[in-house]
């Protein structure tokens, strides 16, 4: 059997949270380089005003249960 045999067959049989744990090492590895990391750098000035604009929206009502942004967060990013 050769590694990348047996490394799927491991992978077949093992529970839904422990391939979880694999798929966040892995992207761990490929991202730890923080210029590796698709997301967008921002300023302190470009934080405040989205804080403060999403203060205001959370003030007016219009937010979403913690729950849901979880489960959103969990399907998109396998977290």
């Amino acid at each position: 059997m050769s590694t990348l045999e047996y490394t799927i067959s491991m992978l077949e049989t093992m529970p839904e949270d422990k391939l979880r744990e694999v798929q966040k090492y892995i992207q761990y590895l490929i991202f730890k380089d923080m210029s590796d990391i698709p997301m967008e750098s921002f300023n302190e000035d470009v934080i405040v005003r989205q804080l403060t604009e999403s203060m205001k929206k959370s003030d007016m009502g219009a937010t979403t249960p913690a729950d849901i942004v979880s489960q959103r967060m969990k399907d998109k990013y396998a977290i």
